[in-house]
């Protein structure tokens, strides 16, 4: 199972960033290990370009990523758990209800800012004396919605207890996630 993780990451972050870059050639990749995992394999450089393909949208011509969900989901699913467990120290051991990959673009009106919203005051806070507490209390690495924002523009992630608990990110300001667990 562990290397199946660690495959699946490397398959993530190379399929993001070719994503992004709108090509799989590793020089001029985005994100800097995902230059070094497709230049180490061809292999997965076919893999991911393979699963590319233009379509027009509005009549305008545009290069489309569809890249193995269930890899991506793996790594999400796995981060979230470990968010859930160091900011809430909420074990999640069981599957999520449910997991949501996409593009941050694609979310229009109503679903974005239902997606960016965090904490309010309506909301059931996090257990005294947990990290999540500590970082509401102070705003340390918090954006004004709750958001811990671990590197700007590169990755941030947001864990509230809706549901059971529901764990959020965004990577690149390109891709986001949503993983929730329910009672």
């Amino acid at each position: 199972m562990q290397q199946r993780v660690f495959e699946s990451e490397a398959y993530m972050v190379a399929s993001l960033s070719s994503a992004i870059s709108g090509t799989t050639a590793p020089e001029k990749q985005i994100i800097p290990s995902a230059r070094r995992i497709l230049a180490k394999s061809e292999h997965l450089q076919a893999l991911i370009q393979r699963s590319s393909s233009y379509t027009t949208i509005a009549g305008e011509s545009r290069l489309v990523w569809k890249p193995d969900i269930e890899r991506i989901q793996r790594v999400v699913v796995k981060n979230a758990r470990g968010h859930a467990f160091y900011e809430m120290g909420e074990p999640m051991m069981n599957d999520p209800a449910s997991v949501w990959v996409g593009a941050l673009e694609h979310l229009k009106g109503d679903e974005r800012d239902r997606f960016e919203s965090g904490w309010d005051s309506t909301g059931i806070w996090p257990e005294v004396g947990c990290r999540m507490m500590n970082r509401l209390a102070t705003g340390s690495d918090l954006n004004q919605n709750g958001w811990v924002i671990v590197q700007e523009n590169v990755y941030r992630y947001l864990t509230v207890q809706v549901g059971l608990m529901t764990v959020r990110t965004v990577l690149y300001n390109f891709l986001a996630t949503e993983v929730v667990w329910e009672y």
